[in-house]
């Protein structure tokens, strides 16, 4: 009599819903495999089932930190609150907590920065001292799923412009760090995984770390003023500095060293014996970055420049807002006619 013997493909259940996750299969997923085999015997078709077999998904802690500055951080000397931005990604298939620590490297740097705490982002970004939280370890963490952290330090006096120094933020399986074990090897196993597994340490890293890099932007700006040119008014050309007579100034504002100027507003308070030409219609020239000369009015109008009067002091400014500026760009020329009362 002919037989016919067939295994069944096998059949995987499991006791709770399972999700897919970069590691795979989430911790404490309780994996249950059958086998069959049908044969005919007969008159008829025999089947048997094997017993069911049971093995239970333990965590794999993997974790990795990346830099979110796409450039090195410009920072002046000295300065409170320096801040540096990373995500950390738990890469694992468990729920895990994370020691996250930073550290200065030696050697490849020109100064050390003082370290001062870490924050957890709120979700927005942004760092902002009174709306995240400080923190050493972090939340636990689903599988997948990312935070925002940010590193903050002081930046020492005394540093020249371009020193640079380069920091560390590592990130620990917390797990393995209350347990002692600071460096694990890729599938050591120690109890206290996620759902009541072991945690067995990842290739990928229990442990993972990133650098980024502070670097000082000394900017300062000068101003230089000069006298254009004097007219008496008296006919011909004269250039006699007389009651009457038009003086134009010059003002030539430089950004020199690294990094941006913020906000750059001059001001140019003008003596009792000075007023601006036509006063507050009078006319400032004013060219930012080498661009063609702008002629803007004296008046409070929504441009760049104003010509306002303080009663407390008798004394009428010309003022320009150069906005931010950065270093290296072609000089901002400021020009503008008095005349001599």
């Amino acid at each position: 009599m002919k037989q016919l013997v067939t295994l069944a493909s096998m059949i995987l259940l499991a006791f709770t819903a399972t999700h897919s996750y970069a590691a795979g299969t989430q911790a404490g997923v309780v994996i249950q495999n059958q086998a069959t085999v049908t044969y005919n015997a007969g008159a008829g078709s025999i089947s048997a089932s094997s017993q069911v077999v049971d093995i239970t998904v333990q965590e794999l802690i993997n974790v990795t930190v990346v830099s979110q500055d796409a450039a090195k951080v410009s920072i002046s000397s000295p300065q409170t609150d320096a801040y540096l931005k990373f995500q950390l990604t738990n890469t694992g298939n468990g729920n895990e907590d994370f020691v996250i620590s930073q550290s200065n490297l030696s050697g490849s740097d020109d100064f050390d920065v003082s370290y001062k705490s870490i924050y957890i982002d709120d979700g927005d970004g942004v760092f902002e001292p009174g709306a995240d939280d400080i923190v050493y370890n972090t939340p636990s963490i689903a599988p997948d799923a990312s935070i925002v952290i940010w590193v903050v330090s002081d930046i020492p006096a005394s540093q020249a412009d371009g020193n640079e120094a380069e920091v560390q933020v590592s990130a620990l399986s917390k797990t393995f760090s209350d347990a002692g074990q600071g460096n694990p090897s890729a599938g050591q196993s120690i109890s206290g995984g996620d759902s009541g597994t072991a945690a067995v340490y990842g290739t990928a890293a229990a442990n993972a770390d990133d650098n980024a890099i502070f670097i000082i932007s000394a900017i300062t700006v000068t101003i230089d003023k000069v006298v254009a040119a004097v007219r008496d008014n008296l006919g011909g050309s004269g250039t006699q500095p007389v009651p009457g007579a038009d003086v134009d100034y010059t003002l030539t504002i430089t950004v020199i060293g690294t990094g941006i100027a913020n906000t750059v507003i001059v001001s140019d308070p003008l003596p009792a014996e000075l007023a601006l030409k036509n006063g507050i219609t009078g006319v400032i020239t004013v060219s930012i970055n080498g661009a063609t000369p702008v002629n803007m009015t004296a008046a409070s109008d929504g441009d760049a420049a104003t010509y306002t009067y303080d009663a407390n002091t008798d004394i009428y400014t010309i003022s320009v807002d150069l906005g931010d500026r950065t270093a290296g760009e072609v000089a901002s020329i400021i020009q503008f006619t008095t005349t001599i009362q």
